[in-house]
């Protein structure tokens, strides 16, 4: 089962919807006290409300009398909880609690076509703009600066406002070569596609690894974003421990327009290059199975074992402040596992590909992220709606609790080093000791005022990225999504292995269409035309 495909995480979620009107709860202005309501001073006579958070699938279980979470609780009179869902199989798991008549106060959804589903279910409450702008100035003077016309509007469903989105400081992914396999056959790390050609050619047929065995490939699957972008196109693949292409991530035109790239004349042209390194061994013939074999899902094990010299992914999933390998503090998890396993082994990031027209990039996550919502159980209850608003405002205007937030107590949860914070523990760690539970993710002012070296160096490696697209949630693609997935996954396995011909395409693009894609393609076109002047509407 994909636990990625947004049509079975919707219908995961809409059979919450025998919830029913009992946990619909109307919006209740939050009642003026006369108090104050700034970040960081709400100070009330009335015992604590408590307040539970499922912020992730990597949550955890909170320690009532951890010392952060005191922290928390005292500065906005809450008593914080965490809504606790196993991580396996974790969309079945949570439907089980709503459907029983269990919800949290706050929570992140994955997608706007989630949020749809959570809203027509009576689960998510709305969250007035107006009301946002009121008592979360410092975060709205935020999202005004960063906004490209799609943070506002990301949260706006048939006219109406239901949670926030927060702007994100997001590096594209970058390419990471075997430095040590190229300096072996005296080659430099290529720019152009040719270029690259040439370079993964020579790691398939000229022993890079000097093992004396024909048992290299080039890449696998995790740099045909790359390969798209060099003509223009937004690809993801390799996400997770599968090889799939995600096709409900549709793309944002430079003309504001968003539409399919997989049906693009453009991505004939990448499926043919890459059906044409599948054919001389560039591609790995392994790669349907995906790069990830388990454990943490940013490993490329394909990468860590010596299989490909080239793979992509996050930059601090590499390195963190600098491209030195001898320093322990500035490796990332991946090449944490590839020097346990390969200590001589060196790598080095480099260059997106350039393509025939001078177009180049790799795939990113979105500059709009975090979508973070109040549930209705939340927005009936005016004091969590004023703590919730206090603590997003707090994270956009109080860097202390920003970093108490996300990295805890100093030399108890980390340490500061002359690179920037060090964590002392793993994720689930901190999260029962309440860190990254109150958190509103990576955004613009997290990355430069924790995150400032490592942000830059991210940049430094990284070119043009391709951004994630919240495409409006509308029920012509909600409908026809799994379908066209399905369709598409086939098509472009069968193309890249040549199981089917290249011009096979044309035909794909047109079972594509009239399976529901051009009506989706068109449905959320103007759903998002629609949602931008309503958006502005506030400011």
């Amino acid at each position: 089962m994909r636990n990625r495909n947004v049509k079975q995480v919707v219908s995961w979620m809409l059979t919450a919807a025998t919830i029913g009107t009992s946990l619909t709860g109307c919006f209740a202005p939050a009642a003026d006290s006369g108090e104050s309501k700034n970040a960081g001073n709400m100070q009330t006579a009335e015992d604590p409300v408590q307040m539970e958070f499922l912020t992730s699938q990597t949550t955890a279980e909170i320690n009532d009398n951890a010392e952060v979470v005191k922290m928390i609780e005292e500065r906005f009179h809450i008593d914080l909880k965490s809504f606790y869902v196993d991580s396996d199989n974790y969309h079945e798991n949570l439907s089980v609690r709503l459907t029983g008549g269990e919800m949290p106060d706050v929570m992140v959804v994955g997608s706007t076509a989630e949020l749809a589903a959570y809203i027509e279910s009576g689960i998510i409450g709305e969250l007035p703009i107006e009301m946002i702008r009121e008592k979360a100035p410092n975060f709205a003077k935020v999202a005004d600066a960063y906004d490209d016309g799609s943070l506002w509007s990301t949260m706006v469903y048939e006219g109406k406002n239901y949670g926030v989105a927060n702007p994100m400081d997001q590096q594209p992914m970058a390419m990471f070569w075997r430095k040590d396999w190229l300096d072996r056959l005296g080659l430099e790390v290529p720019e152009t596609l040719e270029e690259y050609e040439k370079v993964l050619t020579a790691f398939v047929r000229q022993d890079p690894d000097g093992n004396g065995r024909n048992d290299t490939a080039g890449a696998a699957e995790r740099i045909f974003g790359a390969v798209f972008g060099a003509y223009g196109l937004r690809c993801v693949t390799g996400a997770a421990a599968n090889s799939e292409f995600t096709v409900e991530e549709m793309q944002l035109g430079e003309d504001n327009v968003p539409f399919f790239p997989y049906i693009r004349p453009e991505a004939k042209e990448a499926l043919r290059l890459l059906h044409d390194w599948y054919e001389k061994g560039i591609i790995d013939r392994e790669f349907l199975t995906g790069e990830n074999h388990g454990g943490y899902a940013a490993i490329s094990h394909s990468f860590v074992n010596g299989q490909i010299g080239l793979t992509s992914g996050q930059p601090y999933h590499y390195f963190q402040y600098s491209t030195d390998m001898t320093d322990p503090d500035n490796l990332g998890i991946c090449l944490k596992e590839m020097t346990e396993v390969n200590p001589d082994a060196v790598v080095v990031p480099g260059p997106a590909p350039i393509g025939p027209d001078g177009r180049s990039g790799t795939e990113a996550w979105g500059k709009v992220g975090r979508l973070t919502c109040l549930t209705t159980k939340a927005v009936s209850d005016p004091r969590k709606v004023d703590a919730f608003l206090a603590m997003l405002d707090a994270y956009y205007s109080d860097a202390a609790f920003m970093e108490l937030s996300n990295y805890g107590i100093e030399g108890r949860h980390f340490v500061m080093t002359e690179h920037g914070r060090k964590r002392l523990m793993d994720g689930v760690e901190l999260r029962k000791e309440g860190v990254m539970q109150v958190d509103f993710g990576a955004t613009v002012l997290y990355a430069q005022q924790l995150n400032a070296e490592k942000t830059r160096f991210g940049e430094e490696i990284t070119g043009n990225g391709y951004y994630r697209f919240n495409a409006p949630a509308v029920e012509e693609f909600s409908n026809v999504i799994e379908t066209l997935d399905s369709m598409t996954e086939q098509a472009y396995f069968a193309m890249i292995t040549g199981e089917k011909p290249i011009d096979y395409f044309d035909t794909f693009v047109e079972e594509f269409k009239k399976a529901g894609g051009e009506a989706a393609e068109k449905a959320v076109q103007e759903a998002y035309a629609a949602k931008l002047p309503a958006s502005k509407e506030v400011r």
